[in-house]
């Protein structure tokens, strides 16, 4: 198999399981009701993160700059009432302010070129209340998650456009990671932010992370401020920031 199709296969597998943490963490932490929320997933691709929520809300639409991906989503969701999408950018969302519920972003900020107009934009079509599930990566993670390489992402742009092309995976490294202290940085249109990393870590079984032995040990052996200190070293971090 090709490295390009082991890649497209892990990222379905990958992308169904991180729905099921989306909405695991929603319930849990989100004080939400899922079944009666409108929901916009930002950077939808194929869809499959949508497709998987639409079920459990009352309306879902994906979102994305990739055509073929939105085309090709929009044809598997077939006749489901209540899932939709659009070809648009996160940086201009063609929705009236307040439209949503949850918005979510997922792994997203990276693949923009103005990482603070999309949450402006994402905070801007959240109702008043609103809650965004924003999951993120940084620069200085040890393992870059797009390519899987160590350090990738704390090459500088030369390098690492040379180091893809010499492997054959592309021609230039096109991720733009923020170090962790600018990725809050991106809050500010949010009244609130709460990083909820530690809180799944602790609970990972539930949110679809390790076995249930191991969360009975990490209930054991990390009372929640040691779990905030182990999962601010983790590579991605996932918040709940309130409208």
């Amino acid at each position: 198999m090709s490295y390009r199709a082991q890649h497209r296969l892990q990222d379905r597998s990958g992308r169904l399981q991180r729905a099921a943490r989306i909405a695991s963490v929603l319930e849990d932490f989100g004080d939400v009701a899922l079944v009666h929320s409108t929901l916009l997933d930002v950077g939808a691709s194929h869809g499959l993160i949508t497709l998987a929520l639409g079920p459990r809300v009352a309306f879902a639409v994906g979102v994305d700059v990739d055509r073929q991906g939105v085309a090709a989503a929009a044809r598997e969701s077939g006749a489901a009432d209540q899932i939709a999408f659009a070809f648009a950018s996160g940086m201009q969302l063609p929705f009236v302010g307040g439209s949503f519920d949850i918005v979510v972003c997922n792994h997203v900020y990276e693949h923009v070129p103005d990482a603070p107009r999309l949450m402006a934009e994402v905070a801007r079509v959240l109702r008043p209340g609103g809650l965004c599930y924003f999951a993120a990566g940084h620069r200085l993670q040890l393992i870059e998650p797009h390519h899987r390489l160590p350090f990738l992402s704390w090459l500088p742009r030369g390098i690492a456009d040379a180091w893809l092309r010499w492997l054959g995976r592309g021609a230039r490294y096109e991720e733009h990671f923020l170090m962790p202290w600018q990725v809050k940085g991106l809050f500010t249109a949010f009244s609130s932010a709460r990083n909820v990393t530690p809180n799944v870590l602790r609970a990972c079984a539930r949110h679809g992370l390790g076995p249930a032995w191991l969360e009975s040990v990490f209930r054991w052996v990390l009372p929640l401020p040691l779990a905030r200190l182990v999962a601010g070293l983790l590579p991605t971090q996932l918040w709940l920031l309130r409208k």
